[in-house]
């Protein structure tokens, strides 16, 4: 019985892994520092964004916009903090 449950438990984390979307950035669009993989991403415009800690993540939610502006193209590194409204 005790192998059923480890084993059950084992598929779970496997599957709830495997369908996490990952980030496309590699900073924080709010803070600018390094992405937690352990956080969950917020899809805007086609991208699927990652963030520091979960401040960060609701943060994002409240004006996805400007903060998406403040990344590089790429999503490496944080550029100059551009005014969207």
């Amino acid at each position: 019985m005790k192998n059923i449950i480890i084993a059950l438990s084992f598929t779970i984390l496997i599957i709830s892994c495997a369908n996490k979307p990952t980030a496309f950035n590699k900073a924080c669009p709010i803070s600018g520092d390094e992405v937690d993989p352990k956080i969950s991403t917020v899809e805007h415009n086609g991208k699927n964004y990652g963030f520091c800690c979960l401040d960060c993540d609701k943060e994002f939610k409240s004006n996805p916009a400007k903060f998406a502006a403040n990344l590089n193209e790429d999503g490496t590194d944080l550029v100059a903090r551009k005014k969207i409204n």
